[in-house]
């Protein structure tokens, strides 16, 4: 049975447990809270809680498996620094690869089409200090890393209709670049299938309607009030390519962007 640590069972970590369980994993899964330890206590997650501002304690159990995935906030304070902090141990123990959910802000104001060869121009500081922990995690020879790189996230309880309707949306024009939960849990999970050494993959769904058109159909769909539609023109549009990951896994992305 291969084991699995998961670090951090938020909103992406405890769905993608629970369905790598029922795939016959082993799973270790850490949080940041007692009550949350009891959700996955319940869910047949083998719990850790820890402290993401303070890795110092013994993590040899928790880090005692093939695998691990990092699903933690990139916007968690002082990111780049607990990822660090907690490389010194992945290197003391048995992972051989780490599998590290990043985000596709890295390419910051880049337009085009974007592919994992476009330069990275992180303009935030969060979005430095994730593109510095991607460099940090590739470079290390202890370990293989898979950098998956995802576009905005949408899912159950968390559908950008909801948060736009009847507000106003800027630059109407522009693409949208997202990736629904089902998504991320199936690919990551197909990732873990194959052997692939050291290498970034971009997961967003080949969807790329202009957002104005696109947030329109969702109200209409779900019977919300419409978005205001602002009439100023995205000059460079920046659609994210997910060619390689399709190639890679022979994977077709489900038709979920509507209704989630």
């Amino acid at each position: 049975m291969t084991k699995v640590a998961i670090l951090g069972c938020g909103w992406l970590g405890l769905p993608l447990a629970k369905q790598l369980l029922k795939s016959g994993y082993h799973i270790n899964g850490s949080t940041t809270s007692l009550k949350k330890e009891k959700i996955l206590i319940d869910t047949g997650i083998n719990s850790f809680v820890l402290d993401l501002d303070n890795l110092n304690n013994d993590l040899n159990d928790f880090l005692n498996v093939d695998e691990l995935i990092i699903t933690i906030p990139p916007r968690l304070k002082n990111h780049h620094e607990t990822i660090k902090n907690l490389i010194t141990k992945i290197e003391s123990s048995s992972i051989k690869r780490v599998i590290y959910t990043s985000s596709i802000s890295v390419y910051g104001n880049t337009t085009g089409v974007i592919t994992e060869e476009t330069e990275t121009n992180p303009t935030r500081d969060s979005v430095i200090q994730i593109t510095e922990t991607e460099q940090f995690l590739l470079n290390n020879t202890k370990f293989n890393t898979n950098i998956i790189r995802l576009g905005g996230l949408i899912g159950p309880n968390r559908h950008p209709a909801y948060h736009l309707s009847g507000k106003i949306v800027k630059l109407p024009s522009e693409l949208i670049n997202l990736v629904h939960l089902e998504d991320c849990i199936a690919v990551i999970e197909q990732l873990l299938k194959t052997n692939t050494i050291n290498d970034i993959f971009n997961l967003v769904n080949p969807y790329h309607p202009n957002k104005g058109a696109y947030y329109t159909s969702c109200c209409e769909y779900l019977k919300l009030p419409l978005p205001i539609l602002n009439d100023n023109t995205a000059p460079n549009l920046k659609e994210i390519s997910s060619e390689k990951i399709i190639s890679l896994l022979n994977y077709e992305f489900k038709n979920n962007l509507i209704l989630s």
